[in-house]
């Protein structure tokens, strides 16, 4: 009887269990990893950005880790290096002028004196304006040393404005969660409830080593 009615079982889950005093072990090997692949995946295989040149700033690591924070329309499009201080200048202008043309997203990157990383994601190019513009995936980043991501809290929306004077990202009670001023050569940055960031560099003001802009489109 015990033999008919493993024959008659359809579901192969319920002979495993019959037979496991004989077949357990190898069994387990094949089906308990089954159920993992599904959702692991995802956050451990990204795509690996394609960077038309190398980046001064960021290394390999550093770029999968921010490319994991990335949104997904982004991911897989070509990473393009649109400006960079040590190709053309400490010039916010010079940076806004690189930027036209382009209406993708913008990963900016930079290092400081000290040797810090920080920067942030704009969901749209860099321009100049008369308010704030930017969706909530706008995203301010810190290398400290580990990568410490600050998404859009919903307490405002001051993602991103730009004069001739300074660039700012994230505000509240007249403190931005970064800010470079019109050289490219002075920043700071302080917590601020659009992101509810800590502060990026290592100090609230600090001076530019290295600035990246990379389009993402």
């Amino acid at each position: 009887m015990k033999g008919l009615r493993w024959r008659y079982t359809r579901l192969p889950s319920q002979v495993e269990d019959a037979l496991s005093v004989e077949e357990g072990e190898e069994e387990e090997e094949e089906t308990a990893p089954a159920p993992a692949p599904v959702s692991a995946p995802a956050p451990e295989d990204p795509v690996e950005p394609q960077l038309a040149e190398a980046s001064q700033v960021l290394g390999a690591s550093e770029i999968r880790q921010l490319s994991l924070h990335l949104p997904a329309r982004v991911l897989g499009h070509p990473w393009s290096l649109a400006f960079c201080t040590s190709r053309d200048g400490f010039s916010l202008r010079s940076l806004y002028r690189q930027m036209e043309g382009h209406s993708g997203p913008v990963l900016l990157v930079l290092r400081d004196q000290d040797g810090q990383m920080f920067g942030a994601f704009s969901s749209s190019a860099i321009r100049l304006s008369k308010g704030f513009y930017g969706t909530g995936e706008t995203f301010l980043f810190s290398f400290s040393p580990q990568l410490k991501v600050f998404k859009w809290t919903g307490s405002n929306s001051f993602f991103v404005k730009g004069d001739l004077d300074s660039l700012m990202m994230g505000s509240s009670s007249g403190q931005f969660g970064l800010w470079l001023d019109g050289d490219l050569y002075r920043g700071g940055s302080h917590p601020c409830a659009t992101f509810n960031n800590e502060v990026l560099a290592r100090q609230e003001q600090f001076c530019i080593k290295e600035l990246e802009a990379w389009v993402l489109s």
